[in-house]
């Protein structure tokens, strides 16, 4: 299976000249609902809830990739307004990454018994993030290197980086890019994106 992991420049070119990428934790995340997207009216609930999301967050990271990288939303939002990077990533396993469950509504607080509950909340997000076509890679932070206190996930067998697309406002040229490549990844495929021209999409700029 591949999908795609945006970064901006500065932290980007550093990872991967590292050969990682960096894993998250469920309240470093952007959306404020994450854990969370569960009617709470009931004050138990939410208090459960909280400490649940503390507890989770202190055990395990989330790798965060998308299905496409020809959204010009993504671009904006997670490399930097276009001006940072997109790799592609194959992993071995195809079910190791989840598709996430975009919903309209919280769920219902009775699915709290359900066996199947805790996936579901890991996995659910508000319909408006849809765009992104995010998918989930869930693992205990032992599972990850650490470096001062963040998290990283290699690139190894598991996760093998394939292709490295520069965004289109980038200054980035290829050249500097092949420097600051790890060794073992300078025979990847490198391509800029551009604006498609009759479409709302980030495409293949062929010409360079």
């Amino acid at each position: 299976m591949k999908l795609y992991h945006y970064m901006d420049e500065h932290f980007g070119l550093q990872n991967l000249a590292n050969r990682r990428i960096k894993a998250s934790t469920f309240d470093r995340l952007n959306d404020p609902f994450e854990l969370l997207g569960i009617e709470t009216s009931d004050q138990k609930i939410r208090v459960a809830l909280k400490k649940m999301k503390r507890s989770v967050a202190s055990k395990f990271g989330i790798l965060c990739f998308s299905k496409i990288w020809s959204n010009p939303v993504q671009w904006a939002h997670y490399a930097d307004n276009h001006q940072g990077l997109c790799i592609e990533l194959e992993l071995a396993d195809k079910d190791d990454a989840q598709k996430v469950d975009y919903v309209s509504e919280r769920l219902e607080s009775k699915l709290i018994t359900d066996p199947n509950f805790p996936k579901k909340l890991l996995l659910s997000k508000f319909k408006h993030w849809e765009y992104e076509q995010e998918y989930r890679l869930i693992r205990e932070l032992k599972n990850f290197d650490e470096d001062n206190g963040i998290f990283f996930q290699p690139f190894n067998s598991d996760i093998r980086l394939t292709k490295i697309i520069i965004g289109c406002q980038s200054n980035i040229t290829r050249n500097s890019l092949m420097e600051k490549l790890n060794e073992a990844d300078r025979d990847l495929e490198i391509i800029y994106a551009r604006a498609a021209f009759k479409s709302f999409k980030i495409v293949k700029h062929k010409n360079k």
